[in-house]
C-alpha cells in the first residue's frame, strides 16, 4: 500500500475528517496581496508579521517536500444548545461563536497531528515534520484551498462539500514526497449572501475582509470598544457567525462527530449576569479548557455589560449597577454605557454618586454621558 493511503487511512482512524496533500511551493500572489492589505491596515493583528514565513512552507522547514493538510467538524448537533438558544431573551443570554462552544480546537487537532507524526515515524525513518493549528507559521487556509480542503468562500472561509465551513484547520509540514492532490473549484458563483450579512461591513469585497471591523476580531479585542460598534455586537458575546450562517453551503451539512466541540461547562448561550461578576477561579474553571482562555475575562465582561445595554431589559439593570464598582476600569465604562441604553431612570442617582468617586477619566466620560442620556 502506497504512504498516501496509509495516512489517509490512519487519520480517518484518528477522527481526521477531510486529508489533502499539496507542494511546499510558497504563495507568492498571496504574500503581495497581504502585504497591500497591510499597507490599508486591513490585517488582523493575530496575523503573524513576518509574511515571508508564513507564506513559503520551506521558511518553516528548509527541506520540505510536502504539507499534509487536516481538518475537522466542529458542526454538533445538541439538545441543551437548542434550549439556551430558545431562552436567549428571557433569561439574558449572550451568544457565542460556535468554534468557542468546546474543547480548545489547537489542543484536539494537535494531538490528532501529533500521533499522524508519529505514524509517519514509524513509517519513515528519517522523517522531519513541523506541525501546525492555526497559530502556526503559516496560512492555513492557504494551503488547506490548494490541498483540496474546500474552496475560499468570498468570506474568506475555506469551504467544504461535505462540512461547509465549519472545519478547524491544521497541519504537518514534511519532507516526505508524497503525491499532490488537486484544488476544488470555487462554487461560490454569483452569491454575496456574506458580504450583505456582514453587520459592520467587513468585508469590503468578495475575498476582502477588513479585520478592524470585523466582529470576530472587535469581540476578542482588548480595550473600550467604540460606541459606534456596541449595537453592533447585538447578542455577541465571542466571535461572529453571521457570514457562515447564511452561506448557502452551510445549511445541508455533514454533522461532525467530536464530541469535544459540544458545550463544555459553558452553554452555547450563556447566561451573562453570572459572566459579569466572573471571578478568576470560575473563569479558569468555565473558559479554561475553551479557545477563550487566552484573552482573560475582562473582555468576556466588557462584551456581557455591551449585550446586557442591548438586550434592554430592566432585568439586568441590578447586576449592571453592582458592575459599576468592579475593579477594572473597562467593565464600569461599559455598564454604565449599558444601563443608558436600557433607560431606567431610577438608576440616575447611582450613576451620579460614581461620578463623584471616579477617578479614570474614560469611565467618567461614559458615565456623564449616560447620564445626559437620561
Amino acid at each position: 500500500m502506497k504512504l498516501k493511503s496509509k495516512i489517509n487511512q490512519y487519520a480517518t482512524k484518528l477522527g481526521i475528517d477531510k486529508i489533502g496533500i499539496t507542494t511546499t511551493d510558497d504563495f507568492s500572489r498571496l504574500r503581495d496581496f497581504l502585504y497591500k492589505m497591510r499597507e490599508k491596515e486591513f490585517l488582523s493583528k493575530f496575523v503573524k508579521k513576518d509574511l515571508e514565513l508564513i507564506t513559503d512552507p520551506k521558511e518553516v522547514l528548509s527541506n520540505a517536500k510536502s504539507v499534509i493538510v487536516c481538518a475537522i467538524s466542529y458542526q454538533v448537533d445538541d439538545v441543551y444548545i437548542t434550549e439556551s438558544k430558545e431562552k436567549t431573551t428571557k433569561e439574558l443570554r449572550g451568544k457565542l461563536s460556535r468554534f468557542a462552544w468546546g474543547q480548545d480546537y489547537h489542543h484536539v487537532l494537535g494531538k490528532k497531528l501529533d500521533k499522524l507524526v508519529q505514524f509517519l515515524q514509524r513509517e519513515e525513518e528519517n522523517l522531519k515534520a513541523k506541525t501546525f493549528v492555526d497559530t502556526g507559521p503559516t496560512i492555513d487556509r492557504a494551503l488547506a484551498r490548494r490541498a483540496g480542503i474546500g474552496w475560499q468562500g468570498k468570506n474568506c472561509s475555506i469551504i467544504n462539500p461535505e462540512y461547509g465551513s465549519w472545519i478547524f484547520i491544521g497541519g504537518i509540514i514534511t519532507n516526505l514526497d508524497l503525491e499532490i492532490d488537486q484544488p476544488i473549484e470555487d462554487q461560490c458563483g454569483d452569491c454575496r449572501k456574506c458580504l450583505d450579512a456582514c453587520p459592520t461591513g467587513a468585508l469590503k469585497a468578495p475575498y476582502t475582509l477588513d479585520s478592524r471591523k470585523c466582529l470576530g476580531y472587535l469581540t476578542l479585542k482588548r480595550g473600550y470598544i467604540d460606541r459606534d460598534n456596541r449595537k453592533k455586537f447585538g447578542t455577541r458575546l465571542w466571535g461572529c457567525d453571521t457570514c457562515q450562517e447564511v452561506c448557502p453551503s452551510n445549511q445541508e451539512v455533514e454533522i461532525g462527530d467530536h464530541k469535544e466541540f459540544r458545550p463544555q461547562k459553558l452553554a452555547a448561550y450563556p447566561k451573562l449576569p453570572q459572566l459579569l461578576s466572573l471571578t478568576k477561579s470560575e473563569y479558569r474553571d468555565k473558559f479554561g479548557p475553551t479557545p477563550m482562555n487566552w484573552r482573560g475575562k475582562r473582555p468576556i465582561q466588557r462584551n456581557a455589560a455591551i449585550i446586557l445595554g442591548n438586550l434592554g431589559d430592566k432585568e439586568a439593570v441590578p447586576y449592571l449597577i453592582e458592575a459599576l464598582e468592579d475593579p477594572k476600569p473597562i467593565v464600569r465604562a461599559h455598564a454604565a454605557w449599558a444601563l443608558a441604553e436600557i433607560g431606567d431612570g431610577s438608576v440616575v442617582d447611582d450613576l451620579k454618586k460614581v461620578l463623584v468617586k471616579e477617578k479614570e477619566e474614560r469611565v467618567k466620560e461614559e458615565v456623564q454621558e449616560a447620564i445626559n442620556q437620561f
